[in-house]
């Protein structure tokens, strides 16, 4: 199982079953060999999780090459890194840390995050939601209070188990709910805001410097030209037209036009799959 969260696939596929209808490993000596490991290590997870990130096989590329792609598409026998959408818990995690709000505090008491009004006006009977301000406003998601019955809806969106029943393996989906929530829920509108502001006051004077700095903040690499010359084009085109003599914006301050054009741009890569996917 410590396997299956690092490479989205355990040693034995069926980690829910080591019985006999389970599925064989598909490496049985590297199996044998990290049980070994581990009692020699005093039962130690924190040194197997290292042991894990530090080795070869963990840090190679996620790119597949048409020649893996048709010998192993499954990538059993691990000859690339297997690309995997974050957990529900961390998808709110990613924005807060590029936005920069992210509260570091560890421990204590839950606390309730924003989410839609009227989620759960429709549940056996009204709960009441409390949005947390301050600090706790930005903690991880790990803190987000949940009913059993009826769990925080984006926790939900990106497959989060039921949180009444036992589960040893999520089941990671691909839906349109999911790009509507990272395109509208009121929380990362909030987050590409906060992202916005910090390129802003924190960032370089250029947009080119800036769409490189939103960029590592993001996803963790620098743009190609190509990426960082369409973005420009972007930025240009979003200032054009909260400037335009037939919009509403015109009476605007330039700052807030500032402050709206780079929360489009934090959108528009906190859209991205690469924003969601380890790779």
């Amino acid at each position: 199982r410590t396997w299956m969260r690092f490479f989205g696939q355990g040693l034995v596929e069926t980690e829910n079953d080591f019985g006999t209808q389970g599925s064989l490993p598909t490496h049985p000596e590297l199996l044998d060999w990290l049980a070994h490991w581990l009692i020699e290590q005093e039962w130690s997870i924190k040194r197997l999780h290292r042991y894990i990130v530090l080795s070869d096989t963990y840090q190679r590329s996620s790119r597949a090459t048409p020649e893996l792609v048709t010998n192993d598409p499954r990538n059993q026998l691990l000859g690339r890194q297997s690309r995997i959408r974050v957990d529900a818990e961390l998808v709110r995690d990613l924005a807060l840390s590029a936005s920069g709000t992210l509260t570091s505090t560890i421990g204590g008491p839950s606390v309730y995050p924003p989410q839609p009004d009227g989620v759960y006006a429709f549940t056996q009977r009204r709960l009441s939601w409390e949005t947390s301000q301050g600090a706790d406003r930005y903690r991880r998601g790990m803190y987000t209070f949940f009913y059993r019955s009826a769990p925080h809806p984006m926790l939900t969106t990106f497959d989060t188990p039921n949180f009444q029943t036992v589960c040893t393996r999520r089941v990671r989906s691909n839906t349109p709910l999911q790009a509507l929530t990272m395109a509208n829920d009121e929380a990362i509108i909030e987050m590409a805001e906060g992202l916005a502001r910090r390129l802003i006051l924190h960032g370089p004077s250029s947009d080119e410097d800036r769409i490189t700095m939103a960029f590592r903040l993001c996803l963790s690499r620098h743009p190609d030209a190509a990426e960082s010359q369409q973005l420009q084009s972007f930025i240009a085109l979003q200032r054009n037209r909260l400037t335009a003599p037939d919009t509403s914006s015109t009476d605007r301050e330039p700052a807030d036009i500032e402050l709206a054009t780079w929360t489009a741009l934090a959108r528009v890569l906190m859209n991205l799959d690469e924003f969601l996917t380890r790779g």
